[in-house]
Order: C-alpha cells, then sequence, then structure tokens
C-alpha cells in the first residue's frame, strides 16, 4: 500500500497580500473573472459599457417624460455605435444627430463618442441628458433651457 505524504507547503486559508501582477495591461485573469475551480459558475462581472449607455439613455427619456410626453410618443430614440462620417471629416465628432421625418422623426446618440467624453457613470448620465435635450431642442426649434428639467 503507498503512503502518502503530507504536502510540504501548508494551503493558504486567505488570498496572499501585495501587488497582484498585470504583466501585458489586459486585466486580471482566472479565478477573478473567468470559471474555475474556485468558482465553477465565474464571477458576475460588472455591466457592460453598452448597457450603462442604453440605461442612461433611458433614464434621460425618463427625465423628460413628465414635461414632455406627448412630443416624446411621437419620435423615436436610437443609439448607435458610431456616426458614418465623410474620409475628410475634419470638425469635431457629433454626440447626437436628429433625422428628420414627417411621420416619425428619430433623435440617435453616438455611444462611443459620449462615453469617450465622460469621465464617470454620473457624468455619463449628465452628459447623455444634455445631448438629448440639445437634440430635442434642434428637432422642436426651441431653446434647450426650456426643454432641460435640470433648469
Amino acid at each position: 500500500m503507498a503512503h502518502r505524504s503530507r504536502p510540504r507547503v501548508a494551503p493558504l486559508d486567505e488570498p496572499r497580500g501585495g501587488r497582484r501582477r498585470d504583466r501585458r495591461g489586459r486585466g486580471f485573469r482566472g479565478p477573478v473573472a473567468l470559471p474555475g475551480p474556485l468558482t465553477p459558475a465565474g464571477v458576475p462581472a460588472g455591466w457592460d459599457r453598452r448597457a450603462q449607455f442604453d440605461t442612461a439613455v433611458l433614464g434621460a427619456v425618463a427625465r423628460l417624460r413628465p414635461r414632455h410626453t406627448a412630443a416624446l410618443e411621437k419620435l423615436d430614440v436610437a443609439v448607435e455605435d458610431v456616426p458614418v462620417l465623410p474620409r475628410r471629416w475634419r470638425d469635431e465628432v457629433p454626440l447626437g444627430t436628429v433625422v428628420p421625418d414627417r411621420e416619425r422623426p428619430r433623435v440617435v446618440l453616438f455611444r462611443q463618442p459620449v462615453q469617450h467624453r465622460a469621465a464617470s457613470r454620473t457624468d455619463l448620465d449628465d452628459l447623455v441628458l444634455s445631448v438629448l435635450v440639445d437634440q430635442l431642442a434642434t428637432l422642436w426649434h426651441c431653446d434647450p433651457d426650456d426643454l432641460d428639467p435640470r433648469m
């Protein structure tokens, strides 16, 4: 019968202290986020950026809805990743645009340019609301301060 020897190093009761290594700047790997022997179901990662942006857009529309219910019912609010620009575009990248249509106009917000300018989640919420208000003011030919619920 074979005799089992004891391990030379005792197992750790808690994680090692100190700084963790991220050699190539790709973020943490292994049991922190991926399924493995320590976390078979995986660790739920944070919200992805698209879901955060969509939630910010829905929140901005919800903030505008009490004052402009009838007008908001007659238009669509859409999200695109990036604007399609001509090859020789030299101006600032637009954060949103209006697609006028007699039957159902559309306000389009561009996700990546807006997220690039927002440093935090609250900045993202404020910037999305500001861009939406500016685009609605352009569509409805009025002053943005009249539409903004923060004013």
